[in-house]
């Protein structure tokens, strides 16, 4: 069997694909402002992106049952990542008296808890909302502590206020994805029971609602 096929293709979200064109879009722009070393970052990045994507996840065995049960439509977490972040280092937007930093932080945030929340998901066990929310929240304040220590062993860090301001944002993200992780999971438990119950008992139960 082929490595990729075409029923492998079919299963990728056009949107990941849509959000790579823009990187691309990107990566030529800053090639076109003369910032070469922005454009093969991004450049960089981009293969990283289709090096996530790309492979047939759904059929490899090797990998663990909740990587192999992320929803496709989370492919496009990555590439959005890449693409908010591209203009912080390409046009030096994190510096400067502007709120692009906390957004960044903040969005990076919601992304990551999305995907970590579909990993906590995918064991295929229900889960009570506390536990995805809690899961979150310890998740996002773990990754923005790790990361602002790298901004501080790498000279990126800026001042105590910038260091808390990134972790508690990070945190808040994840938080809310595992928030709404935990409402669409909610969601898919009533829409299943609903299409196993007979119609006789629903009735009946609608009726003894009333």
């Amino acid at each position: 069997m082929p490595l990729l096929t075409r029923e492998d293709l079919r299963h990728h979200s056009r949107y990941a694909w849509a959000c790579l064109a823009a990187l691309v879009t990107v990566a030529a722009w800053f090639w076109s402002l003369d910032k070469r070393d922005a454009a093969m970052g991004t450049a960089a990045a981009l293969v990283g992106c289709l090096g996530l994507i790309l492979p047939p996840r759904e059929r490899m065995p090797v990998l663990p049952r909740r990587l192999r049960t992320i929803p496709r439509s989370l492919d496009a977490t990555p590439v959005l990542m890449t693409l908010v972040v591209s203009p912080g280092y390409g046009l030096n937007w994190f510096y400067g008296a502007n709120p692009y930093d906390e957004i960044v932080h903040l969005l990076n945030g919601v992304l990551t808890g999305l995907v970590f929340a579909a990993i906590l998901r995918g064991d295929g066990r229900p889960h009570a909302a506390g536990e995805l929310i809690l899961a979150g929240f310890l998740f996002g304040l773990n990754l923005g502590t790790v990361w602002e220590g790298f901004e501080y062993v790498t000279g990126l860090i800026g001042d105590w206020t910038d260091t808390w301001t990134d972790v508690a944002l990070t945190t808040f993200g994840a938080t809310l994805a595992a928030a709404w992780a935990a409402h669409r999971a909610r969601h898919d438990a009533s829409a299943a029971t609903a299409e196993t119950t007979p119609p006789c008992l629903a009735l009946r139960d609608s009726a003894a609602a009333e």
